[in-house]
């Protein structure tokens, strides 16, 4: 099922997690106001150590829904960890043959250099067995109370494959969403995936550098009608402060707001890993005990809760006036700042009147230690003719007076970003329709 909302995904590696901590990780996530949550960290085909078993998996989605929290599960189908069962059980579906070679696991197939089974994809036998696995897995995964998967290594896995797994699961289940992980694939292995079916998709903005162009092309090329989800930190890999090379406290904190509140007005969603609120250095899929890592997180010197409740606050209040618009970018690089803008016009529902029509205008500073200090004009003369500006914090959908325009000089604090609201002027104001294309 597609959805109508933005989602708001807080990512957990459940391996961090004590059995009696769940209770508390997620009043944890209800308080910060995310409404999914997603175990990340996919392993032996999906299965999650922990929380693979029935009964285990129903209390995590019971406790979920009491506190008005949806499960979403990582899913991988093309490779296996060695040691699964499924390798002695299949043998025949997967790279390689049985060898003698000492070094080989006790199955005899070669492990690829990332530790794991690849399975023979290619092979149309070994697609029909996957599908029928999957198939079965799914439904029982739906029946213990998950409702969506976060579909892995999307290129690697047929296209056909894919729309019969979620055409068989969506028989099952109307209601199951599929999100697609498309950052690091490329425009080519995309293409076939455009109308695959996917729900969801991920945009690849915690690594732009808020110049280059290729950003915004890069979300026309995603997949279709999905929704694009957004997030300020890749929960695989390095932490955003190893992927800037920071090291002192105040500059990790400005780019982890920065980052944090381009996604929430970017996205059509967001996600956030675990420990993003802490400013945590280390990546989330290390190894860690669950004691380990409570310890990093009670000694963080950089806390942003009230942050995240707020973004994820604008995504439900703000947000959904643009759920569905793309991102146009106005200005970048040049001048220090990134300018970019969102219209109700496109993906709200076909025609609309122009006097009804709502504008977002994101003002980032490229620059992580620099203020910048501008003519206001400078900014708003990118955006369409408007009756009415209004930076967010100031604004709420009952306002009976129109605030004015910011006059005078701009200043945008080390890395800060800036939203306004306009409303479009009406068309028998005498003001026409002189919008220039972005």
């Amino acid at each position: 099922m597609s959805f109508t909302t933005a989602p708001r995904i807080y990512c957990i590696n459940p391996a961090l997690v004590s059995h009696q901590g769940w209770p508390e990780l997620l009043d944890h996530c209800a308080a910060l106001g995310f409404d999914h949550v997603l175990l990340a960290n996919a392993l032996n085909l999906g299965r999650h150590a922990g929380v693979e078993d029935g009964p285990v998996l129903e209390e995590l989605t019971a406790a979920c829904a009491e506190r008005d929290l949806r499960l979403l599960l990582d899913i991988v189908l093309d490779r296996v960890m060695p040691g699964d069962q499924l390798v002695d059980a299949r043998p025949h579906w997967f790279e390689g043959k049985p060898s003698a070679v000492g070094t080989l696991p006790a199955s005899g197939l070669p492990v690829a250099g990332d530790g794991v089974i690849r399975l023979r994809m290619a092979d149309s036998a070994v697609q029909n067995g996957v599908l029928d696995l999957w198939r079965m897995r799914l439904q029982a995964l739906l029946d213990a109370g998950v409702v969506g998967f976060v579909c892995n290594a999307l290129a690697a896995v047929p296209t056909t494959l894919w729309q019969a797994l979620m055409a068989e699961t969506r028989s099952y289940c109307s209601s199951v969403s599929f999100l697609a992980w498309t950052p690091g694939s490329s425009a080519t292995q995309l293409d076939p995936l455009t109308d695959a079916g996917f729900d969801a998709v991920f945009c690849s903005g915690a690594w732009w550098d808020y110049q280059a162009t290729r950003y915004v092309r890069e979300q026309d090329n995603l997949l279709g009608d999905a929704t694009i989800i957004a997030f300020p930190e890749t929960p695989f890999g390095p932490r955003l402060a190893g992927q800037l090379s920071l090291t002192d406290g105040p500059s990790r904190r400005r780019a982890s707001l920065r980052a944090l509140r381009f996604a929430a007005a970017s996205g059509n969603g967001i996600l956030i890993p675990m420990g993003f609120e802490f400013g945590l250095t280390v990546p989330l899929d290390t190894a860690l005990t669950p004691a380990q890592y409570h310890s990093l997180c009670k000694e963080a010197e950089i806390e942003l809760c009230d942050e995240i409740q707020q973004a994820n606050r604008f995504l439900v209040d703000i947000g959904r006036y643009f759920f569905g618009a793309p991102v146009a970018l106005l200005r970048s690089p040049g001048g220090g700042l990134a300018l970019l803008q969102r219209s109700t016009r496109v993906g709200l529902g076909g025609q609309r009147d122009d006097s009804g029509r709502l504008f977002l205008l994101i003002v980032v500073n490229q620059d992580l230690y620099q203020a910048w200090q501008g003519d206001v004009e400078d900014i708003f003369i990118h955006i369409d003719d408007c009756v009415a500006h209004a930076d967010l914090s100031d604004w709420h959908e009952d306002k009976t007076e129109p605030p004015s325009m910011p006059q005078g000089p701009l200043l945008l604090e080390a890395a800060e970003v800036k939203l306004w609201l306009a409303r479009a002027a009406p068309l028998d104001a005498g003001n026409g329709d002189n919008r220039q294309a972005a």
